[in-house]
């Protein structure tokens, strides 16, 4: 199937691109839709740049408006006629208004709503997109949970210990699908290069720590690391 991949540049948008691709799926482009106040400093869309070129596919971003479930059918709707998509892959997990939204959206629509990631527990989506090596860092963390420490580190096997930890304690969604936490998502198993953060700093409102990306920069990978990179085909 012809599809759409929704995008953030988070770690499950990622994942569930990956794994979209795995299934068979013929990705033409990443999306994105701008809101008044997304992306946000959670998920640069100067990241989303550098990822789109290093996966080597198409990233189309469009401004939506009130109401929002018709601004984006309105786009799906044209990308359907215009692009020829029939499905719309997304990130989603198990927040049943985020799916039921969705659907609302394609209703109608020769457009399917793809779901790779649903109802999977969060600590087995994590330990899968750190085994097949995503490097998603972290650009927003909530208090009193986290501090501004966590701020750009890497989520790792050691890092998934201490997520599990404080979901122990606290009750935190591993995967932050309740705005714990954010990410984006640096290299991975699809990526022709790697993101680095030159430069950065941090900013803090109310209770969330921001990581404020300043200057980015990519680098090619080895002859392996090329070799063993899947390309995909841009329409």
């Amino acid at each position: 199937m012809k599809v759409a991949a929704s995008w953030s540049g988070g770690k499950e948008s990622c994942l569930a691109f990956h794994k979209a691709v795995a299934e068979g799926h013929e990705v033409a482009f990443l999306l994105t839709f701008i809101l008044n106040d997304w992306p946000s400093l959670c998920h640069p869309l100067s990241v989303m740049t550098l990822q789109s070129e290093a996966l080597r596919m198409r990233h189309l971003t469009f401004k939506v408006k009130e109401p929002y479930t018709e601004s984006y059918r309105d786009v799906l709707a044209n990308l359907a006629r215009e692009e020829g998509i029939e499905g719309m892959v997304t990130g989603d997990i198990w927040i049943d208004d985020h799916r039921r939204w969705m659907e609302n959206v394609c209703n109608g629509l020769p457009v399917t709503p793809i779901m790779p990631l649903w109802g999977r527990s969060g600590n087995q989506l994590l330990r899968e997109v750190v085994s097949v090596g995503f490097k998603p860092v972290f650009t927003c963390v909530k208090e009193p949970w986290f501090s501004e420490k966590w701020l750009g580190r890497r989520l790792d096997r050691e890092c998934l210990g201490e997520l599990e930890d404080l979901h122990r304690k606290f009750g935190i969604d591993l995967c932050g699908e309740n705005g714990e936490y954010h990410t984006m998502v640096l290299d991975g198993p699809t990526f022709g290069k790697a993101i680095r953060i030159e430069e950065s700093s941090q900013e803090k409102k109310n209770s969330m720590f921001f990581l404020k990306v300043n200057r980015l920069s990519s680098q090619g990978k080895t002859m392996w690391e090329e070799h063993c990179v899947p390309r995909y085909r841009t329409m």
